[in-house]
């Protein structure tokens, strides 16, 4: 059973100019997923699926990947990631599938490790991280996990929201196949905190994740 990392990457970016090779630390983003995923035994091969080979110009020596060049239009507003990996198991033969964007750069290898032995192990189809909130949550102007008609509870009793932080998904190829979905209906699901699973989507977003690297809260080892 073959299991690859996968990171689909481009370029441009609307809100954050060049973002997936804009340096952190004085790093290029892109290095910090790469690296991750090398130190994660499971993982037999890690694919950046970019359109521009030039990406590759700024990975740092010694980190082992391979570049799959991916049609430009995917690199559209409209693209949705499904699209994205409908093509990639097109041109690969991966099994298990351990989706990382490189908008995550503080992920844990341990955290991805946990998820992919999930999901070799045969008791998941599909792993992914996610926030769990203990807040007084709103949905279409309506209480999510309280009620009004009832005494307001402390935020420690109440029913968490669950949230997926969008970075890591695991899956298999035939979940993939038969659904379209990166999720089974019984997934493992991996809880992290807001550091480690900080996602960089905007300007501000950035600013933090250099506040977070600048302060030693993450080290580049």
């Amino acid at each position: 059973m073959r299991t690859v990392g996968f990171i689909p990457s481009k370029l441009n970016s609307e809100r954050v100019p060049l973002k997936n090779i804009k340096e952190l630390g004085g790093i290029p983003l892109v290095n910090y997923t790469v690296r991750t995923l090398n130190k994660v035994a499971l993982i037999d091969d890690v694919i950046l699926y970019a359109s521009e080979p030039s990406i590759c110009g700024y990975i740092q020596h010694g980190l082992k990947y391979n570049f799959l060049e991916r049609p430009d239009y995917l690199d559209t507003q409209e693209a949705k990631i499904q699209d994205i990996i409908k093509e990639f198991l097109r041109q690969n033969n991966a099994d298990i599938i351990v989706l990382l964007h490189i908008t995550s750069p503080f992920l844990k290898p341990q955290t991805i490790a946990e998820c992919v032995e999930k999901v070799i192990s045969g008791g998941y189809d599909s792993a992914f991280t996610a926030y769990e909130i203990r807040k007084f949550c709103w949905f279409r102007g309506t209480p999510l996990n309280y009620s009004l008609n009832m005494p307001t509870p402390r935020t420690q009793d109440i029913d968490p929201v669950i949230v997926e932080q969008s970075s890591l998904y695991v899956f298999k190829r035939d979940v993939f196949e038969k659904t379209g979905q990166r999720i089974s209906p019984n997934p493992y699901i991996k809880y992290i905190d807001h550091f480690e699973g900080h996602d960089i989507d905007t300007p501000e977003d950035f600013r933090i994740a250099e506040l977070i690297v600048n302060t030693g809260l993450y080290e580049l080892d």
